[in-house]
């Protein structure tokens, strides 16, 4: 085990990095062990709820708010479930947003 341990050391010398903790943030996304509190989740939802208010002003016909939401909002969050599994209580208040949207 010590040999393990002079080898990232002397790695973390030589590239200069300094040894961290997870959960960490890499590239505009929280890197985990195992999957991510509710909080951390939080945020993605959040700019879903943007999205919806900042259309809900336009004039756009119902089918039209109906293509958005499957589209762009549906789009967004599974390409999230890539990185992060989702808790139910946030599909949910997502899902709920969605329709008062629509």
């Amino acid at each position: 085990m010590e040999t393990y341990a002079r080898f990232v050391t002397k790695i973390q010398r030589h590239l200069s990095y300094r040894h961290g903790l997870l959960p960490f943030y890499y590239l505009g996304v929280f890197i985990f062990v195992i999957a991510p509190e509710c909080r951390f989740v939080q945020p993605l939802a959040d700019k879903v709820k943007l999205k919806l208010v900042s259309w809900k002003g336009k004039s756009i016909s119902m089918m039209g708010r109906i293509q958005l939401v499957n589209n762009v909002v549906t789009s967004f969050i599974s390409c999230s479930f890539n990185v992060y599994k989702w808790h139910v209580p946030i599909l949910k208040q997502v899902e709920q947003w969605s329709k008062n949207f629509s």
